[in-house]
């Protein structure tokens, strides 16, 4: 075991959580591939997961940077960079798919999809009703959770900039309101219809400042015992039993799971640094995630639309799709990363136009984690 790395240090056990949290997101949304009714029952929490992963890697990437003097425009300039540039692409290609099935007599044409795309590439929600499920972002559905952590980094700016303490009762009172939310709906899914949107919020608000919260806490200490860090992989061990494979849903469950065990999931991996979290594969799927989280949905949909007109499947040729599909994915998206994804992040976080690309391209390896 060793100690946990330097504020500027990239934390790699970080980078298998993110990734396997993904790979479950995406899983999740694709029963059509496997045949089934229903894949993760839950892995809709991983989208918390990530808020709080990403409340404790803004805070130990720009924390110290902020305060330093880091102004606005370089600190949003350089998290748009990292999170808007592949937002944009997938959301154009969401588009053009459904143009093509407009254009193919798959679907109806409606002007409210059409004025859907400007609103959506501005990160605004679309009106409720365009999408048949609801979806305030029809072409990439997940776009919602960007959104909100967009404007938890705004948020975190301010914090770090003005205030500076408090992260904790920020995120205990936004918990309370969640626990109230989870209870009155029966958990906390939502947040990716325009009717749910507020719901996002909210769960971004506490999962996010729970995320800055363990920062706080963890940034600087040795790493866990044992007997601490048992404790933690029993408790992944309950989320991931509770999320892949328990069909029910109890609002405490989702819940618990939102305040307690990931905050605690994520503590446990910046601190325990074991070679299971910390190796190559985890390494690729964590550049891989952001790719994988929002070019799923496309690639769900071409296919489910591709099965529609072919012969019926058997039920192990449907699950040789879907690993299949997973496969493809993971290495279709880690392509991406490396081809699409971080170069167009290096060009947008340059400071000055007349900047060397190859030195940008250079810097690949320190940007990874953030």
């Amino acid at each position: 075991m060793s100690k946990s790395p330097t504020p500027s240090g990239e934390i790699r056990s970080l980078n298998t959580v993110r990734g396997v949290a993904a790979l479950m997101v995406a899983v999740y949304h694709a029963p059509v591939l496997f045949a089934v009714s229903r894949t993760l029952p839950h892995a809709y929490l991983a989208v918390d997961l990530f808020f709080v992963l990403s409340g404790f890697v803004i805070a130990h990437a720009y924390g110290e940077r902020i305060a330093g003097g880091m102004g606005a425009e370089r600190f949003f300039q350089l998290r748009l960079a990292r999170l808007y540039p592949l937002l944009f692409l997938a959301t154009l290609a969401g588009f053009a798919f459904w143009a093509l099935k407009v254009a193919t007599g798959r679907v109806d044409f409606d002007l409210a999809s059409m004025v859907a795309l400007p609103l959506n590439l501005m990160l605004l929600p679309a009106r409720s009703g365009v999408a048949a499920d609801g979806a305030a972002y029809p072409f990439v559905v997940q776009s919602w959770s960007i959104v909100w952590e967009v404007a938890m980094c705004l948020a975190f700016f301010a914090w770090t900039k003005w205030i500076k303490s408090g992260a904790w009762m920020i995120a205990a009172v936004a918990a309370v309101g969640l626990a109230f939310v989870a209870h009155a709906r029966g958990g906390i899914d939502g947040g990716w219809t325009g009717a749910s949107f507020w719901v996002g919020g909210l769960r971004a608000l506490s999962a996010f400042w729970a995320g800055v919260t363990v920062h706080q806490l963890v940034s600087g200490k040795a790493a866990i015992n044992r007997r601490a860090g048992l404790g933690v992989l029993a408790m992944a061990a309950g989320v991931l039993v509770y999320a892949c494979g328990i069909g029910r849903t109890w609002w405490l469950a989702d819940f618990a799971c939102v305040a307690v065990a990931f905050p605690a999931i994520i503590a446990g991996a910046a601190l325990t640094r074991h070679r299971l979290l910390e190796n190559r594969l985890g390494d690729r799927l964590g550049e891989a995630s952001y790719s994988v989280y929002l070019l799923h949905g496309l690639t769900i949909d071409v296919l489910a639309t591709a099965l529609k007109a072919a012969p019926r499947l058997s039920g192990p040729a449907h699950l040789a799709l879907g690993a299949g599909w997973v496969g493809v994915l993971v290495g279709g998206s880690w392509v991406c990363w490396k081809l699409v994804e971080t170069p167009l992040r290096v060009f947008f976080s340059r400071t000055s136009p007349n900047r060397d690309w190859r030195f940008g391209v250079a810097r690949v390896e320190s940007l990874r984690a953030v």
